[in-house]
């Protein structure tokens, strides 16, 4: 820690003091302190806060302290090199590759393709991968850069080499390239023994005097490396010679300080293909590297979130939003949308409909929560991809569930609909879970609230109490549960979210481009985030999972009914099918999840009884 953290503070200055902060005579250890910075190992910032000793600084002090202190009071971004992201310690970088055998069969064979043609082709294996080998982490995304052919005549080659020692061979496929959305290279994509790579030929760009568009041409390793995203995903390793190519000069250092960078100005960049902006997020916040301030600052700009929404296609977004929410810090990429003014671009409300810049803090606020209980439940929730996808989502945007859509012939959509089908273009499955999932955690608190509402706490839902719950709690909860099936745990962590301010429903307020009710307090919204009230989430929690196991309808989601159709015609008389049928079969139902041990002649009984009574 001393060596990392004492060298970057022996420039450092307190306000208003001249001497150097580890001289400084001010007690440091009660209270964080704005420190003023000079030049350390990463780059330049202006303002850091100190935590030292167990001092604790709330998030909204230093948010607040970055506003304050920025020179550009509109977008919060100040001059200095300034992430929202924890900073790591120097990351250990190799400083050559080692290649799996799978891996070097397959670049073996490329080489061997190259010889066979007498082509001269120089091949590099670029981006993500290089990075990824640098820092030991096995990858399989193998892009291979060109020197001197398009990469669907280079598959070609490859082909007739495989052919020619018998081995298989696979159809290529090329994705066309599209100026108009930023996506400006065709690229050839093939299997080789076994491992998909991607082929494209180095690059330069040239633009007309009167277009944005760029005219693509071959170009050298380098001018191919200061055209791509991120310092530390401008790297080569070239394979003829085995060596490691960092032809910015910055690749290396920024991989090992933790900084995400554009080789070329960030503005550049990011015009270039604004979809970079949200690499920039998803790269940031899955290593926890700092973005480097200028690329911050082009980020947060006018221009580049109209480009954003103009030139990029909503596939595209979504594809990105996707990485973040898989990734290690959902949350921190969410809070860095909004502080780059980013989030309603990525979550694009319908023309006209007016809830205010700030209605993405509401939604982060909510997506915190189940963050933190699906932490604290991992052992008993133990969420899938896809699951966890579903959970964070309807989290997130749980605030705009009482929002809706307008469509043709006087129809509507909830707006979370609209934004996961139309804004970011995820699968149906994840709109309908999540109205399904609103839905439910209503049900849900409802049931908690019931459950605990004599003993006046979680007490009364110890498993003594849980015993003599009416059926009625019952029944609501392993209807609830069948309704959303193998997800009903995640119905059970959005329920607590229900009791947030956060959480109130968003409402649109005509003609006005303030915020509306619910859209404001996200100092109040960070306080809901305390240890304390966490904990009472938990307890709606630990009670719905707990009275799911007491009452045995944990997997009351694969029941058949005890009765079938015939069964209970026979039983009530019936001549024919109808919605009496259907009534009654929903009340043997009912009566299973209030009896989960009865039986099929205790079910004909029970209806035939009951039956009897309504006359």
């Amino acid at each position: 820690l001393s060596r990392q953290i004492l060298p970057r503070l022996a420039g450092a200055r307190v306000v208003g003091h001249q001497r150097p902060l580890l001289h400084c005579p001010v007690n440091l250890t009660t209270a964080p302190r704005k420190v003023a910075s000079a030049n350390y190992s990463t780059g330049s910032i202006n303002l850091v806060y100190l935590r030292l000793a167990s001092a604790k600084v709330p998030r909204r002090h230093l948010s607040s302290a970055i506003a304050s202190s920025s020179g550009d009071t509109q977008s919060g971004i100040s001059s200095g090199s300034i992430s929202n992201q924890k900073r790591m310690p120097s990351t250990e970088v190799r400083d050559t590759i080692a290649l799996t055998d799978v891996e070097k069969d397959v670049l073996d064979t490329l080489l061997a393709a190259v010889q066979n043609a007498g082509t001269n082709t120089i091949l590099r294996c670029a981006g993500g991968w290089v990075r990824d080998k640098l820092l030991g982490r096995e990858s399989l995304d193998i892009d291979i850069a060109l020197d001197n052919m398009l990469g669907k005549d280079f598959a070609e080659k490859v082909n007739e080499y495989l052919k020619s020692q018998g081995k298989e061979v696979h159809t290529t496929a090329v994705i066309q390239s599209n100026p108009d959305q930023s996506k400006h290279l065709e690229t050839a994509r093939m299997k080789v023994n076994g491992i998909w790579i991607d082929l494209v030929n180095l690059r330069s760009e040239t633009y007309a005097q009167d277009s944005r568009i760029p005219q693509m041409e071959f170009g050298t390793a380098e001018q191919d490396a200061y055209r791509r995203d991120f310092t530390i995903n401008s790297m080569f390793y070239n394979i003829n010679t085995g060596s490691v190519e960092d032809l910015t000069g910055r690749g290396l250092d920024d991989l090992r300080a933790g900084i995400i960078r554009t080789p070329l100005p960030p503005m550049e960049t990011f015009l270039d293909d604004p979809l970079r902006v949200l690499r920039a997020v998803r790269f940031g916040t899955r290593f926890g590297f700092e973005l480097e301030g200028e690329l911050m600052r082009a980020a947060a700009s006018e221009q580049v979130r109209s480009a954003l929404s103009t030139k990029v296609s909503k596939e595209r977004v979504g594809t990105e939003l996707e990485g973040m929410f898989n990734g290690p810090a959902p949350v921190d990429s969410v809070r860095l949308l909004l502080s780059l003014s980013l989030f309603p671009v990525v979550f694009a409300v319908p023309p006209g409909m007016q809830l205010g810049p700030a209605y993405g803090e509401p939604c982060a606020a909510t997506m915190a929560a189940a963050w933190q209980l699906l932490q604290e439940t991992q052992d008993r929730v133990n969420p899938d991809k896809e699951e966890r996808r579903f959970l964070l989502l309807a989290a997130l945007l749980l605030p705009l569930r009482g929002l809706a859509v307008s469509l043709p012939k006087g129809k509507s959509q909830p707006l979370s609909t609209h934004l996961t089908r139309e804004a970011i273009k995820w699968r149906a499955k994840d709109a309908d879970m999540t109205v399904l999932l609103h839905e439910e955690a209503e049900v849900l608190l409802g049931v908690y609230r019931q459950l605990v509402s004599e003993g006046g706490d979680a007490a009364a839902a110890a498993p003594q109490a849980l015993a003599g719950a009416p059926d009625a709690v019952k029944v609501a909860l392993g209807t609830s549960i069948r309704r959303l099936k193998q997800h009903w745990r995640l119905g059970v962590l959005l329920a607590p979210l229900l009791t947030m301010s956060a959480a109130a429903p968003l409402g649109q307020e005509e003609g006005s481009s303030g915020s509306s009710s619910g859209a404001s307090g996200g100092s109040s919204w960070e306080e809901e985030l305390a240890v304390t009230e966490q904990q009472r989430r938990l307890e709606v929690v630990s009670v719905l999972m707990s009275a799911a196991a007491a009452f045995q309808l944990e997997e009351c989601w694969q029941w058949k009914a005890l009765l079938d159709g015939k069964q209970v015609m026979s039983a009530l008389g019936l001549s024919k099918p109808g919605p009496e049928l259907g009534r009654v079969m929903a009340e043997v139902m009912d009566w299973q999840l209030a009896n989960p041990g009865g039986t099929a002649e205790a079910a004909r009984q029970y209806i035939v009884a009951r039956h009897a009574k309504q006359g």
